[in-house]
């Protein structure tokens, strides 16, 4: 994704004049920025941020970066787990790109996305994968690609707000999988968090750590695989001390986070959906930080109950 460019460009991307363009800038409808010789640049998250609210394809796609976008009757959100899975299966990227982008400038929701579109299409190559139909190198070939489109499409976000609140997650020790996190990053960045995923495997003791001198609002942990019940236990007991000291919001969720494993451990929310995750954050930005949390707050058939 390009970064920047000159009007005369984003115009040509647009298909509109480059005086139109300036007197956008001006107006503060692009985010602009000055070289050293005085000449102005245009953020190319910014202009896909205008066509996006707008629900406007760009006359020239590439020139911003993107691939060749589906037509608008071709980017509807109930067809697209299966056109992304029939891209990942065949390893087509440039296809699993264009229907990525092709939603999220026809302006759906990231959690609708990637509720409705990139998660069933990976369920549906997991279960290939249960069932012996798909092998090893093609599930982690489908990964691989689904982490480097939703990478980009994480530099297509506006920059988060300044005052905004941070967030951090990823997996825990033995858990392979980035896939999940990068789409928790993603959602909170659409609302304006500074959120990063630190990716799989992470230590209960170094999460630990990273809250201490990070400070976040939220933190998530994302439960692909579990090894260990009792290791996975332990460093979620952990991790919920360390931010309930500092009033941090833990939310866990995925596919291996059985009700019988829930229920031994303590968290802020469990949720089983990229909306669920988004309506918890869009509460918690709601309100003023707090102080040790009270009272664990459940989602996606968790059990409520004191923590």
């Amino acid at each position: 994704m390009i970064n920047q460019l000159p009007p005369k460009q984003v115009a040509r991307a647009l298909g509109v004049s480059e005086a139109s363009v300036k007197r956008w800038c001006d107006k503060g409808v692009f985010e602009t920025a000055r070289t050293v010789g005085g000449h102005r640049r245009v953020s190319t998250s910014s202009v896909l941020a205008y066509l996006r609210a707008e629900r406007k394809s760009p006359a020239l796609p590439q020139v911003l970066g993107l691939p060749e976008l589906p037509t608008r009757r071709d980017s509807g959100l109930e067809s697209a787990a299966p056109k992304l899975q029939s891209a990942l299966e065949s390893a087509d990227e440039e296809s699993f790109r264009a229907t990525v982008f092709g939603l999220f400038l026809a302006g759906v929701p990231l959690p609708n996305l990637l509720d409705d579109g990139v998660a069933p299409a990976y369920e549906e190559i997991g279960r290939g994968w249960e069932e012996g139909r798909v092998e090893v190198y093609q599930e982690r070939r489908t990964c691989e690609i689904g982490t480097r489109i939703l990478q980009e499409l994480r530099s297509a976000l506006p920059p988060p707000d300044r005052d905004g609140p941070s967030a951090f997650g990823g997996t825990l020790s033995s858990d392979p999988y980035t896939l999940a996190s990068t789409m928790a990053e993603l959602t909170l960045r659409e609302l304006g968090w500074s959120a990063d995923s630190f990716g799989p495997n992470l230590p209960g003791d170094s999460f630990s750590s990273a809250i201490e001198r990070e400070r976040p609002r939220l933190v998530w942990i994302c439960v692909s695989h579990v090894e260990s019940e009792t290791a996975f236990v332990e460093s979620c007991g952990q991790i919920f001390e360390t931010a309930e000291r500092n009033g941090v919001a833990v939310v866990v969720g995925g596919p291996a986070l059985s009700s019988p494993l829930t229920s031994q451990i303590r968290f802020s929310a469990c949720c089983g959906s990229m909306r669920q995750l988004s309506d918890f954050a869009r509460a918690l930005y709601a309100r003023p930080p707090a102080g040790p949390q009270n009272r664990s707050v459940h989602s996606s058939g968790c059990r409520d109950r004191e923590p």
